[in-house]
């Protein structure tokens, strides 16, 4: 993926705007294949340090659908899940629950 387009896409997975946030996070999976195996793990590891401190459910499943997206890319290797583990059980809804048993999986190897 071109660093221009990169760039604003790091940018909006980072912007105060939770529809910004929500739409980057959807994007993930329309250029996973696209993105070089630097920006990838870039991607992956920005998005799983976002995830513990987001409020929005909405936007925290989207941003764990994103690692999905990644992951079934085979686009997921090298990425420090370890703060998934800080997500506080409370943030955990019935619909994130299928993507943390799998990345729990994935942070106690």
């Amino acid at each position: 993926m071109e660093t221009k387009y990169f760039v604003e896409f790091l940018r909006d997975l980072l912007s105060a705007d939770e529809a910004a946030r929500v739409e980057a996070s959807d994007r993930v999976q329309d250029f996973a294949d696209l993105l070089s195996v630097t920006q990838a793990r870039l991607v992956g590891d920005l998005v799983a340090m976002l995830v513990p401190h987001e409020k929005s459910r909405v936007t925290l499943e989207a941003l764990l659908h994103a690692l999905s997206d990644l992951d079934g890319c085979g686009k997921l290797d090298g990425v420090d899940l370890a703060p998934l583990r800080e997500i506080p059980e409370s943030s955990i809804r019935v619909e994130h629950r299928e993507y943390m048993e799998e990345f729990t999986r994935r942070t106690a190897e």
